[in-house]
Order: structure tokens, then C-alpha cells, then sequence
């Protein structure tokens, strides 16, 4: 007889009946197809074998007729362990009444012999009940190494996502240094605007996530500016048309130097456009409004107010309650009303975020006169 179970050479069957000749007849049919037969006198004896585990059954002959736990008590204990769930049961009954056989189907058996059996019936019966067992085994099987086989790839996945994200922080840091070190005049510009930002992101509630993000990101806002000429970047006075123009693209140079480094969108958003302008006057794109990405927009504020209130090159530093109201007057303009609104109720913790990052000259204390005039309008500058 030819079986389709890979992992064992004979199958095994549990055979429970209480008449000694109906157990030999029963062990002499199987043993022809090369079955491994284990007899029992008793329902409770076959349970016992059973729970020991010694060698499981791939399918179970059981008489219904039997003292003390009878085949259906047997069938539904069995079916009760989720082990054997898939076993095939087959009652085997003197008795041909339909309600018996339908009470025995409920208790979870699977096909019915009517004694007295023909050995050639019996055979087939089970032949047929194994085949199928050994195809749900097979089955599951697959369905187990396609499962391993999933989680491995999954695993996998995540293990390059982690290499990639460690290897874009790492080209992220080294941007970064580049960026101070190409505008060392500002100091400690990077990490005010990312603080700010950082208060500004609170303020409207996002999660801790986006939060951390924005505030990692927010350093690469004018990674851009690696690309400009010195004689641009560090005028002391006023920009040209031209040297305008050539100012402007350190928006979308920083935005493809984070497209080449595979960065978080989150980054390249913020690259490209923290000089957009709610009122959609800003570059490089002329958005507007919610078109923005809110990144973006945070860090735009951050950026326009840390200029107003730290030196720079071209200018001196604004006293902070003037820079506060400079950022007043853009709302709905420059910034977005909203963020505005967060900013300004944010302010004893600017002030800690400018004592925390000061640099040698920064803003003059709050409520005291603004320094010299600055060398170009105070907004048209930060675009």
C-alpha cells in the first residue's frame, strides 16, 4: 500500500473494542496494508496511551458499545485536545440506526462500520481517511514553512530598514557638518531652530514620533547653502537680482543632496520648502496655505525667528519683543495663523531656548531698544 505521510514509514492506528476476536480480526485486516496497530480493551486505556504520546495515531478505530466510556465518549474527549483535532475517527457499531450514527457525526467522528465488517471495506475506509489526513498534513506543513518563510523575509526587511536608517543618519550628521561649517557665522543657529521647532510641534499636539523627527530634520533646513559661493552666502550687503536667483536654489539643491542620501521625506520637505509663504509668495514653488508640508511650515517660523533675534553678517540682532511682533505681522502671510498663535504663548520658553544657545551677541533683553538699522528690509532678507 502506498501512503503520502513523508515523516513516517507505517502509519499508526488506535484500535479500542472490548471483544478480544473483534480486536485480533481488526489487527490482522491492518497489518496487511504494513499499519502500526495499537490495541485496547478500554475507551480509558486508549486515552491514557494517548496522553503519554508514545507513538500518535493518525487514525482511530473505535467500537461505540464499550464498558465504562464508550466509543462517542471516547471521540469527543479526543476531539476536545487541539493536537488531534485533524485525527480521523471511525466508530465501528453492531447497530444500524441512523440516530446513533448522526449522535456519533456530532461528537466530531468522521465515517462509520457496521460490524460485521468486511476486511476489504475496513481497508478502504481507512486508506481513504488517511489520504486525506496526510494531504491536511502536508498542507499544513506548507502553510507553517510559507509562514517561516514570510518572517524570515519580514526579519529581513526590518534589518535593512534599520541599516538604512543608520547609514541616512550618518549621511544626515555628516550634512550637517558641512552646513555649520560653510555658515559658521550663526553660530548656534541649527540648534535654536530645532528647538524651536521642537516647541512649535508640541504646541499643536503631534505625536512624540513626529515631533522627534521634525526636530532632528529641522537642522537640514539650508543644507542647500553647501553648494553656494562664498561670496553669496557671506555678502555683508545686499544680494543682486542675480546673486538672489542664485541664493534661492539652495532650496532645491538641499532637497536632491537629500534625495541622493535616501532621507525621510519629512527632511527633503523641510529642504525644500522652509521658504514657501503661507500667502504662496515664497519659492521655490509658490505654494500656499495647506499645499505647505506642516514641517515646513514650522520650521520656516523657527528660521525667520531666530534670524530676527541673533546677529548676523548683514545685520544686528532684533530685542526680542520686536521680534515678536514682527512675527505678528505675518501672520496669514509669512506664517501660518496657527503656528503664529503657538510661537507667541511660547515665550518663556524662547527665552530659555536663546539664554541655552546664546551666542556672543544674540537679542537685547525684552522690553529694552532694538540696535542699528538693519542693512536690508527685515523680512525680505530670510527669503
Amino acid at each position: 500500500m502506498e501512503h503520502s505521510d513523508p515523516t513516517r514509514e507505517h502509519p499508526v492506528i488506535y484500535v479500542a473494542d472490548d471483544e478480544e476476536t473483534n480486536l485480533f480480526i481488526m489487527k490482522a485486516t491492518l497489518k496487511a496494508d504494513k499499519y502500526k496497530v495499537h490495541t485496547f480493551a478500554r475507551g480509558q486505556e486508549l486515552l491514557d496511551f494517548l496522553e503519554r504520546g508514545e507513538d500518535p495515531p493518525d487514525l482511530l478505530l473505535l467500537d461505540v458499545m464499550m464498558p465504562g466510556m464508550s466509543g462517542f465518549d471516547v471521540c469527543a474527549r479526543v476531539r476536545d485536545t487541539a493536537e488531534y483535532d485533524r485525527l480521523p475517527i471511525v466508530m465501528v457499531t453492531g447497530l444500524d440506526d441512523i440516530q446513533q450514527k448522526v449522535h456519533g457525526l456530532d461528537q466530531g467522528a468522521d465515517d462509520y462500520i457496521t460490524k460485521p465488517f468486511h476486511p476489504m471495506e475496513v481497508r478502504a475506509r481507512v486508506r481513504n481517511l488517511l489520504r486525506l489526513k496526510f494531504a491536511g498534513d502536508e498542507l499544513q506543513r506548507t502553510n507553517l514553512l510559507l509562514s517561516d518563510e514570510k518572517f524570515h523575509l519580514e526579519e529581513i526587511v526590518r534589518e535593512r530598514t534599520r541599516e538604512l536608517e543608520n547609514t541616512t543618519l550618518g549621511v544626515v550628521a555628516a550634512l550637517e557638518k558641512a552646513n555649520a561649517l560653510n555658515d559658521s557665522d550663526t553660530g548656534n543657529h541649527i540648534l535654536r531652530v530645532c528647538a524651536y521647532s521642537e516647541l512649535i510641534a508640541n504646541g499643536l499636539g503631534l505625536p512624540g514620533e513626529a515631533v522627534n523627527r521634525i526636530r532632528r530634520y529641522a537642522s537640514l533646513h539650508d543644507v542647500g547653502k553647501v553648494g553656494l559661493a562664498d561670496e553669496v552666502l557671506k555678502k555683508p550687503g545686499p544680494l543682486t537680482k542675480d546673486e538672489f536667483e542664485a541664493m534661492k536654489i539652495h532650496t532645491t539643491m538641499g532637497y536632491e543632496l537629500l534625495e541622493l542620501a535616501r532621507s525621510d521625506e519629512l527632511a527633503k520637505n523641510i529642504a525644500l520648502c522652509h521658504h514657501e509663504r503661507f500667502n504662496g509668495k515664497g519659492y521655490p514653488n509658490g505654494l500656499s496655505g495647506k499645499a505647505i508640508p506642516l514641517e515646513a511650515r514650522i520650521v520656516a517660523l523657527a528660521d525667520v525667528f531666530d534670524a530676527l533675534t541673533t546677529k548676523r553678517i548683514y545685520k544686528n540682532a532684533y530685542p526680542l519683543d520686536r521680534a515678536m511682533r514682527m512675527i505678528d505681522e505675518e501672520r496669514g502671510a509669512h506664517f501660518d495663523p496657527r503656528l503664529v498663535d503657538i510661537h507667541l504663548a511660547g515665550l518663556p520658553a524662547i527665552q530659555e531656548i536663546l539664554d541655552r544657545y546664546e551666542d556672543s551677541s544674540t537679542a537685547t533683553p525684552l522690553g529694552q531698544g532694538g540696535g542699528p538699522e538693519v542693512l536690508r528690509s527685515a523680512l525680505a532678507d530670510f527669503d
